[in-house]
């Protein structure tokens, strides 16, 4: 116990640098928060739903459902974002208020799974709607555009700053006019009642009506699992006990109205069967809207989408393996600017085995469940507010009765969607039981490193 505290003293002068007073503004964290949620999963997501439940009233329930655990995830960040307004995102909150080796492992599961798999996802999706637009050679391998976007990513943040943060707000500014053009041409077409036509598809449904719900469910969270976004970049922002929690409710709640509109049109677009379990779902809807010239503009648009996603994940994740290098839980090299740029390339490379090693669907399924329950644990922290004397904060910053209901709610869902999902699927679950293995074996000798640094600190 006597070490633990010792790591956690270091975390406490290595991480609590002051917020800068030039700093990420509102308008900036909110589009990172939009653009980490609208990039890949709208866009698949549906199709396989679909496939999976047969009805477009149960796809249509299973965004809105997971829109609003989203919505009480946002209310329950926004209040550790007041409490401890500092960059690094669970791995910090974790080893802060409840076990360094929580901490860790939250961190692995960020820099793998939450980002690493996250900017892999977004680069498949990007190569999928791609296909329809570039002609590429047969000689050339079938993850040649995704790696495209992996290296695009990788040179945009190896020096990115300020500069790659007012790239991506104009992009999401760009990307949301756009959907907000597509729903209105949609409904133009289909017409604006919310009415479905065409009959369900007959299809068995692969085990319990609510183990088939559980899994869309499941899948929508992974959509919109950057609602947190802003928490990772907490220390650069301007007045962040306001704006980071602001950016995350905003960005939110306009993503769940954009995710619902987006996906009513889609739904509503073409006869069931030619919707279901199809991976360019959004193609297909469009190119039933509006014909050829419709389909090359949602492929372009979607394009476009992914690939400002993934550059936003790299932003993000590079902070979280800074953090904890500067809490000596990964190598020195690692630590300060420099250390990021390393950050940028490492997940990067992550990402490209991912690319090479998985599907798009597999990763759905296993994104969303790791992350969710990662978030979950990391929310729950929410409640150990005694813990919080190391750092002192005043009566403001504990958290509301509205925020504790809120993350009562997140918890529950999250945790009852992850079980009801391992019931209906559980080989899936493999990704989170392998890198909790990881973390145990890794944690003696990373424990160790981490004590040396918080000494060596501690003299100079």
């Amino acid at each position: 116990m006597k070490n633990s505290c010792s790591v956690d003293s270091n975390m406490s002068s290595s991480s609590n640098t002051s917020s800068p007073v030039e700093g990420f503004g509102l308008t900036t964290l909110t589009a990172l928060v939009i653009t980490g949620m609208i990039g890949s999963g709208v866009f698949v997501t549906s199709g396989f739903a679909l496939e999976s439940l047969g009805s477009r009233e149960f796809v249509l329930a299973a965004w809105f459902v997971g829109g609003l655990v989203a919505l009480c995830g946002a209310l329950a960040y926004g209040g550790l974002a007041r409490r401890l307004p500092k960059s690094g995102g669970e791995y910090l909150y974790l080893s802060r208020w409840l076990h360094p080796f929580c901490g860790f492992l939250a961190g692995l599961v960020s820099l793998t799974a939450g980002f690493s798999g996250g900017i892999a996802f977004a680069a498949m999706t990007c190569q999928e709607y791609a296909k329809g637009i570039l002609m590429l050679p047969a000689w050339m391998p079938s993850q040649t555009i995704a790696t495209v976007v992996l290296i695009l990513c990788c040179l945009i943040h190896v020096e990115g700053g300020r500069v790659a943060a007012r790239i991506n707000t104009t992009i999401v500014f760009l990307k949301v006019l756009t959907i907000l053009c597509l729903i209105v041409f949609g409904y133009s077409v289909v017409g604006w009642p919310l009415e479905g036509t065409g009959k369900p598809i007959e299809i068995p449904l692969t085990g319990a009506t609510i183990g088939g719900f559980a899994m869309a469910v499941v899948w929508v969270m992974f959509s919109y699992t950057g609602f947190n976004e802003a928490i990772y970049v907490a220390s650069e922002a301007r007045a962040s006990r306001r704006t980071v929690p602001l950016a995350l409710l905003v960005g939110t709640l306009i993503t769940m109205l954009l995710y619902f509109a987006i996906n009513d049109v889609f739904l509503r677009s073409a006869p069931v069967a030619d919707l279901a379990g199809q991976s360019q779902v959004a193609a297909v809807a469009a190119a039933a809207l509006g014909g050829e010239t419709a389909e090359w503009w949602m492929r372009f648009i979607i394009v476009l989408s992914t690939l400002s996603a993934a550059a936003g994940m790299t932003m993000a994740g590079s902070r979280v393996a800074t953090a904890m290098a500067d809490d000596g839980f990964l190598p020195g090299w690692l630590r300060g600017r420099t250390g990021r740029s390393r950050a940028v390339v490492l997940q990067i490379s992550l990402a490209l085995i991912l690319v090479y090693l998985t599907t798009l669907r597999d990763l759905l399924g296993s994104l969303g469940v790791t992350l969710s329950l990662c978030s979950a644990m990391t929310v729950g922290t929410l409640f150990l507010s005694e813990t919080q004397a190391r750092d002192k904060p005043d009566k403001s910053t504990q958290p509301s009765r509205s925020v504790l209901a809120a993350t009562v709610i997140y918890c529950t869902a999250t945790l009852l969607f992850a079980v009801l999902y391992g019931w209906h699927d559980p080989w899936q679950c493999g990704g989170i039981l392998a890198i909790v293995a990881v973390a145990a074996v890794l944690w003696p000798c990373v424990k160790s490193s981490a004590l040396s640094h918080a000494n060596h600190s501690q003299r100079d």
